[in-house]
């Protein structure tokens, strides 16, 4: 049970510090003392807290003293009669609060605690008169005149907490949380010190000039509420700085308790993961007014610093002042006069502002997640997310991915296809960009031509062949057909001394609008409405809309409507009439669904599916309406059974299955049916075991297994039937032992085995029986150990040791030793210098590949890191220091520019680069004495510098390992410029 308690603390412990530490505050909560953060603690994380505040400060406590009541019996002074009064020393008092909190969800907080209290001093009545009766009699036990002190403890009320938050993206530096709190009367009003912790502790109802009131709680319900708002700067990358302030209000169910609204505000700054400090203002405000207009002033400033240890534990060490005014005997309205009551006899009347000038403020807290968390929502657990701070995609372990379409012309880059990512970009992006960096309007990513390059703004031809007119409305319009020359709109782009651009024998305006009609009346005539394209003189010069737009063949209603039907369906065979009137396509017939394609048949209409049931048998209405040739291919016949598959010999309707079994022996019913010739293809004979598979010399029913147990010798019967040749190809032989597996050489009965230890080495009795040769196959020679599998070297006996334990290739030790390497040289060869770990560098130790640090980035031109690239190199790091196979590595790190600037200024940048990557590794964990760092600028390029994609990858920090033959800080690249 023990280990069991152990293993869940100690993986509690781990999953501590699995997140960006966090303080908790006096609830259990994200927060810092009194203050409530708006973040929330998250999914499943639960945390524990003990936060003690302390003082001695009796001066603004009780500045006055304290009087002692003495509450009698029948007979005795009336009760509240002064008595006994002193000054009180070595005070010393103590409130602590301890709870836990769970976070439930992302959103939602639930917090118990219960507050314990201690209060401690002794009364000075040194000069000040005993009291006496109104008959001159001391009254009291003890010495006249003395007051007792107390030294008490006991808990408080306990609470339960609830903080809701808003679900505001996770990325934006702006939280809003809703809190609440219940107390709950768990208190004992008769256990009671000075320090009253609470202003809602006090009754403000009058009672002989004062209040009375309880130090450690009261027995009515306290309900606390209010909204807190949080800014966190280190969301956007500036200070890891938050900002808290809170509003809330305090209502006491018991009407004679105070009620009041109060404000906090809080600054925590993290200096390093392990440390942060934290300053808070707190203030009440006292809306009523009570005995002689008491208003007390309440207002605390809190400063601690709290130290973050990796196992989730934190200390919280600190203190508050009191900014309220000190105490004034002449200004008694910021103080209360209250009774205290400590049990059934003893009352202690003083005055009171009820918040110490100084407390000691300090504590421990826990916390820590009960499950693995995904703190940026990817789906990949922050344990297995490389970026667990930004949201990524899983096969990316956790990390984003880069910029799909980094030219945004809607193309994807290459990559998107090579990680067959196209699924998750399909609404941003499609297809290979072959001009990755270069936004186009082509399908393949690439810029266009130029849509005008003579400037007349008429459209090249290409535009309208790609259909990009609506791109290019505000360049250009129409089709040039002089497109190496300017010319204007109105004459298709070519020069206008052309009065017939499109060649169809109708006059640009131009002609007209100059008068010039006489003088081209040899080329063309009347005003072409459409000079850009040519057309009949029937059209205005302008080309005939689609006269069948469903190309079905049959003519779009227009082409009656202007009496066009002759000139459209003699076009298809007189070319005269084709050319002279400017037509493209040719009908015939009138279309009734010009916009659904339909045969002429149908009157151009669609007709329903011709096979239903997609059996080839055509539906009827095929026959019907004389259209068996239209669907030749597709189906054939009549189908008499439409809505269900089946054979043409039945016209298409289901039937039984001629060969149930299988065995390509006819069912009975099928000789009955004379239907032998319609399934010739699938079986033949009459089957007399339909239902059972069966050979057919036995009639289709089934036979025994001619070698029932497998070993290739017939059984017996096969030889008695003489159905040998039936058998050839399954089983020879007759089996003398047919219900035991044996070989052929031993008539089918079982046999030892020749090389029972299976090295290749044959049994003794093999050689003692001479079958050497029946056996060659299977193994050679005698084994001396038949039961232990060795080499022949050494005569089927076992070695000691694998002569290449790590399976490198190079042989171990003992193999050099014992000179055995001529007998392993099929093995391995050489001697293993590291026969634990397999290696290729020719010595049997593993040879380091240098490591580009992808993803690693700088700001442009500066030597800081992306947020990124710390999450990859806190990994890096852990790799280094954790993994046996590069713990014990020098490590060189290695900074790289591309060609731009001067050699000089990159050379000194990539060495900045290369020592902050290292500067960060080490402050991951790796030892200064295994790492260095160095510069080499653009002189070691892998890629073109001449190309972006080139530059970008010679821009790059690798990782090298140094060896006793290459120290790491050299140029290992292979590419030449």
């Amino acid at each position: 049970m023990k280990r069991v308690v152990a293993g869940l603390a100690l993986a509690m412990a781990v999953q501590a510090f699995a997140d960006h530490p966090q303080t908790i505050n006096k609830t259990g909560f994200v927060g810092v003392n009194k203050t409530q953060s708006a973040q929330s603690l998250g999914h499943s994380k639960l945390s524990f807290y003990g936060l003690v505040d302390a003082t001695t400060d009796v001066n603004n406590i009780a500045p006055e003293g304290v009087r002692e009541l003495y509450i009698g019996a029948a007979g005795a002074l009336p009760m509240g009669t002064p008595m006994r009064q002193g000054m009180v020393e070595d005070y010393i008092a103590m409130g602590a609060q301890v709870g836990f909190g769970i976070g439930i969800w992302h959103y939602f907080d639930l917090g118990v605690g219960i507050p314990v209290y201690y209060d401690k001093f002794t009364v000075n009545n040194t000069g000040l008169p005993p009291e006496y009766d109104v008959h001159g009699a001391y009254i009291g036990g003890g010495q006249p005149g003395q007051v007792s002190g107390t030294n008490i403890g006991y808990i408080g009320n306990i609470k339960a907490d609830l903080k809701i938050r808003l679900p505001l993206p996770e990325d934006q530096p702006v939280d809003i949380a809703f809190f609440g709190e219940g107390n709950f009367g768990t208190s004992n009003p008769e256990k009671d010190g000075l320090w009253i912790r609470e202003a809602e502790f006090i009754n403000k109802n009058p009672a002989e000039g004062g209040g009375s009131a309880q130090a450690y709680g009261v027995r009515s319900t306290i309900v606390k509420g209010g909204a807190a708002l949080t800014l966190d700067f280190d969301k956007i990358d500036a200070i890891p700085l938050l900002i808290h302030a809170n509003g809330g209000y305090v209502y006491s169910t018991n009407s004679n308790y105070l009620s009041y609204p109060y404000m906090t505000a809080a600054a925590e700054i993290y200096f390093m993961d392990f440390i942060s400090l934290f300053a808070e203002y707190y203030m009440m405000f006292q809306l009523d007014e009570y005995a002689d207009a008491v208003k007390l002033d309440v207002k605390d400033l809190t400063g601690a610093i709290v130290f973050h240890l990796p196992i989730g534990l934190d200390l919280h060490f600190g203190g508050s002042y009191s900014l309220g005014k000190a105490y004034d005997a002449n200004d008694p309205s910021k103080f209360t006069t209250v009774q205290a009551m400590e049990n059934d006899s003893r009352v202690l009347v003083y005055r009171t502002t009820i918040n110490p000038k100084y407390k000691v403020y300090g504590g421990l807290t826990w916390s820590g997640f009960l499950l693995p968390q995904d703190r940026d929502g990817d789906g990949v657990t922050d344990d297995e997310d490389n970026c667990p701070d930004d949201i990524g995609h899983r096969l990316n372990k956790g990390c984003p991915l880069g910029n799909p379409d980094v030219d945004e012309d809607g193309v994807c880059d290459a990559w998107v296809s090579e990680k067959g990512f196209e699924s998750e970009f399909q609404d941003v992006c499609e297809g290979i960009d072959a001009c990755p960096n270069e936004q186009g309007e082509g399908e393949d990513g690439c810029p266009l031509d130029e849509p005008d390059p003579d400037g007349d703004h008429v459209c090249d031809a290409w535009v309208s062949k790609k259909k990009l007119q609506k791109k290019f409305k505000d360049v250009c319009e129409g089709i040039d057909s002089c497109p190496t020359e300017k010319g204007t709109v109105a004459n298709k782009g070519c020069p206008e001394d052309n009065p017939d651009p499109d060649s169809d024998g109708m006059c640009s305006p131009w002609v007209t609008d100059k008068n010039k009609l006489g003088d081209y009346a040899n080329v063309c005539k009347g005003y072409d409405m459409c000079p850009g394209e040519a057309g009949p003189k029937a059209n205005k010069g302008c080309p005939w809309d689609d006269p069948d737009s469903d190309g079905d063949g049959l003519c779009d209603e227009w082409v009656t409507q202007k009496k066009m039907g002759f000139y459209f369906e003699k076009a298809a065979e007189d070319d005269k009439i084709k050319n002279e009137w400017f037509i493209e396509k040719t009908c015939k017939g009138i279309d009734k669904c010009p916009t659904e394609f339909g045969p002429a048949t149908n009157e151009g209409c669609p007709l329903g599916e011709p096979d239903t049931d997609k059996d080839g048998i055509c539906d009827e209405w095929v026959t019907q309406k004389n259209m068996l040739d239209q669907y030749d291919g597709i189906c054939s016949g009549i189908d008499k059974c439409p809505t269900e598959p089946g054979e043409a010999w039945a016209n298409g309707c289901p039937m039984d299955n001629p060969d149930i079994d299988g065995d390509s022996l006819c069912a009975g019913w099928v000789a009955e049916k004379n239907m032998q010739e319609q399934f010739k293809d699938i079986c033949h004979g009459i089957d007399k075991c339909p239902t059972e598979n069966g050979p057919a010399w036995n009639k289709g029913c089934p036979a025994e297994d001619p070698d029932s147990d497998k070993d290739s010798v017939c059984d017996a019967w096969v030889s008695k039937q003489k159905m040998t040749e039936q058998f050839k190809d399954i089983c020879t032989g007759i089996d003398r032992c047919p219900d035991e597996s044996g070989p052929a050489w031993n008539k089918g009965c079982p046999a030892e085995n020749p090389d029972s230890d299976g090295d290749s080495l044959c049994d003794a009795w093999v050689g003692k029986q001479k079958m050497f040769d029946q056996f060659k196959d299977v193994c050679h020679g005698t084994d001396r150990c038949p039961d232990e599998a060795g080499p022949e070297w050494n005569k089927g006996c076992p070695m000691d040791d694998d002569p290449d334990a790590d399976k490198d290739g190079v042989c171990s030790e003992w193999v050099s030793t014992k000179k055995l390497l001529k007998q392993f040289e099929g093995v391995c060869t050489g001697l293993d210098r590291c026969p634990d770990v397999a290696g290729d560098d020719g010595h049997g130790c593993p040879k380091k590949a240098v490591e580009k640090l992808t993803g690693v980035t700088f700001k442009p031109g500066k030597a800081t890191l992306e947020s990124n690239a710390k999450s990859i190199l806190k990994t890096v790091a852990k790799k280094l220091n954790e993994d046996d196979s590069y713990k014990d590595l020098k490590i060189v790190i290695q900074g790289h520019t591309d060609n731009k600037g001067k050699d000089k200024t990159n050379q000194k940048l990539s060495e900045k680069r290369a020592k902050e990557v290292m500067k960060t590794l080490i402050k991951y964990g790796v030892k200064k004495n295994r790492i260095k760092a160095v510069g080499l600028g653009a002189s070691c390029p892998v890629e073109d510098n001449s190309t972006e994609d080139g530059r970008e990858m010679n821009r790059r920090i690798e990782m090298h390992f140094a060896t006793p033959e290459n120290d790491g800080t050299k140029c290992e690249s292979e590419f030449q410029q």
